[in-house]
């Protein structure tokens, strides 16, 4: 496993009300999702793994740990949730998923039992960060839609994100309770 997790934290997050971010900041968190550009398949290895990739990425073998109508929990190291519909149609908890993923310090999600939502509560502490400048292109053929133009991903070591103004950043963090034990109190991201 990595000793530090590349976590996104979009600047909307933040303007909705999350702080901004320093490094050498140590803060709860409890919503850290996955997200990806391709639904993740369906792995032979049962085993839980995550290696770091490109673009502050991650790839992935991980344990189906919860599944609802919309949302999923995995589980490779770090439990995170994501999108339902990001995992092979069918998928069941306890099954395997692997696949690309990036991962996103996120201020809500859906509905969780409470001990998966508790099992996903860490400290975290930031080592270092960059503002991510990778510009946007159209979605489509009218313009009415854009997504991140990953051909030309372009970051800029930055040491808060008070200090340049960016779409999104990558806080590079270390787990607290690095043994991956949950916290001992149920804590929010905005408390």
């Amino acid at each position: 496993m990595p000793s530090t997790w590349s976590i996104h934290y979009d600047r909307w997050v933040i303007d909705d009300g999350e702080p901004e971010c320093e490094v050498g900041e140590c803060f709860p968190w409890s919503v850290v999702a996955f997200g990806s550009m391709d639904r993740l398949a369906h792995a032979a290895a049962q085993v839980r793994l995550a290696i770091d990739v490109e673009d502050y990425s991650y790839r992935v073998v991980a344990e189906v740990v919860h599944v609802s109508t919309s949302a999923a929990v995995i589980d490779f190291g770090l439990r995170v949730v994501g999108r339902r519909d990001l995992l092979p149609t069918g998928c069941q908890a306890g099954e395997y998923v692997s696949g690309q993923i990036k991962l996103v310090f996120q201020h809500w999600c859906d509905l969780l039992p409470d001990d998966i939502f508790e099992s996903m509560t860490h400290e975290w502490s930031v080592k270092t960060m960059v503002a991510d400048l990778t510009p946007y292109c159209p979605g489509d053929e009218k313009g009415t839609w854009f997504i991140r133009d990953a051909q030309k991903a372009a970051y800029e070591t930055v040491t808060s994100t008070r200090a340049k103004n960016a779409r999104a950043y990558v806080l590079q963090c270390r787990l607290i309770d690095a043994d991956g034990s949950p916290a001992h109190k149920q804590l929010h991201p905005n408390q």
